[in-house]
């Protein structure tokens, strides 16, 4: 063998030795590339949602049980509440006698809604016999309308409607037109706590929403009307609504809960505006939903909403 030979063979011996070095190195550098975690894709990514995590928003818990059956603001007067889609209601209303006679006297009522008041924009539809007692039934009586919105997150109600809006028979209310909005405060953070939610409202009218003097010398003016409401128990609310013509005071019961029962008593005409005194009253009422949800929700999406502070 020549020498140019025996170079040509070692140097062909040292090619193939690197070749095998270079071909065992590289697993090694694989192995070792992707054991580095600053070279990870996913580690790379898990850092980037650290470094740009933004902290939630703080949120204050409303309790829709406590906004739902907070207690009633009006004993006479329409309430700024009502019902949506799949609601029904029926209720009915007596009184030891009627203004300027002794004669007892009452109504009966049934209604339903169509639409979402938290979601925008609610119609409820109420038909109602009057003077039941000294009458026959549904001899006289009125088709009324109301169209409503809840604001959860502010604790607000808003309502504007007509009574008697289709009446028949020898009505002596006539037709009213109104506005009325409310507000439901949380006193206390816990909502079966004495004394903790009241809710308030406030509105305009026509027709009965009138003054006394109003109504006698036929003025078409705007009254005024508003109450409160006070829970004093979970199941108890006392009230006092001024109708635009007198003032009603009474307590509010909600014996069963969640059971759409609703009971009031009180008087009315307490100030003499309106009549000749003061007058027992009472009511008893009962709503309903039937639409069912067969989602399977925790106890906090079931009886909470969240707004911000």
């Amino acid at each position: 063998m020549t020498a140019s030979q025996s170079t040509r063979s070692r140097f062909r011996r040292l090619c193939l030795v690197g070749a095998l070095v270079g071909g065992a190195g590289a697993p090694a550098a694989a192995r070792a590339q992707a054991a580095a975690p600053w070279r990870s894709p996913t580690a790379r990514l898990d850092s980037l949602r650290k470094l740009y995590r933004v902290a939630p928003a703080p949120v204050q818990p409303v309790i829709v049980s406590t906004f739902l059956s907070a207690p009633g603001s009006s004993l006479g007067s329409p309430s700024p509440q009502g019902v949506g889609s799949g609601d029904f209601f029926a209720g009915a209303g007596y009184q030891e006698r009627t203004r300027f006679t002794s004669r007892a006297d009452g109504g009966f009522g049934v209604g339903t809604g169509f639409g979402d008041p938290g979601a925008g924009v609610a119609l409820e539809v109420a038909v109602t016999s009057y003077s039941s007692i000294r009458h026959s039934f549904a001899s006289i009586g009125g088709l009324s309308f109301k169209l409503h919105h809840r604001d959860s997150q502010r604790m607000m109600l808003y309502a504007v409607g007509v009574e008697n809006a289709i009446p028949w028979g020898l009505t002596d209310g006539g037709t009213s037109a109104y506005a009325t909005a409310g507000h439901v405060f949380v006193l206390r953070p816990d909502e079966n706590a004495s004394f903790g939610v009241l809710t308030t409202s406030l509105g305009i009218g026509t027709g009965r929403f009138r003054t006394q003097n109003a109504v006698l010398t036929h003025r078409h003016t705007i009254g005024v009307f508003g109450g409160a409401g006070l829970r004093i128990v979970r199941t108890v609310a006392i009230a006092a609504d001024w109708t635009g013509q007198d003032l009603d005071a009474g307590f509010t019961l909600t014996p069963f809960r969640d059971r759409g029962i609703v009971a009031s008593f009180g008087y009315a005409d307490l100030t003499r505006t309106a009549g000749n005194g003061p007058r027992f009253i009472m009511s008893i009422g009962y709503g309903l939903n039937a639409h069912r949800d067969n989602r399977r929700l925790s106890p906090e999406d079931l009886n909470a909403v969240f707004k911000t502070p």
